[in-house]
């Protein structure tokens, strides 16, 4: 029975980190696409990646990454108005922000094990 329950909160664990990682290889296809993005369009995603990032976050509770999640989202807000090469650098340095900020929320999910 113990074992039973065991086995079933692991593959939540699995299946919560693997939901993670799925919704942050949207969110780089996203982010790349806003820098390719103006106006409403770009407005409309930039809302669209800020609630994804935000709701990442809430996902694993544990964890205190309210400062990336300012800094990420203030800087996708940026990347509305950026373009050409100053867009896709930001938009670069973004993914790797959000990539930060999953890897730190994994490594606790990993020591539950």
């Amino acid at each position: 029975m113990a074992q039973t329950m065991e086995n079933e909160s692991k593959e939540t664990e699995a299946g919560k980190k693997s939901k993670i990682q799925e919704k942050i290889g949207k969110l780089g296809n996203d982010i790349d696409t806003l820098a390719k993005k103006t106006g409403d369009e770009a407005s409309k995603l930039a809302k669209n990646i800020n609630t994804e990032i935000k709701s990442i976050s809430d996902e694993i509770k544990s964890i205190d990454v309210k400062d990336e999640v300012k800094s990420i989202t203030a800087r996708v807000e940026k990347l509305v108005d950026a373009t050409g090469d100053s867009a896709k650098k930001l938009a670069s340095e973004i993914k790797a922000d959000v990539k930060k900020m999953v890897d730190k929320i994994e490594v606790p999910i990993s020591k539950k094990k």
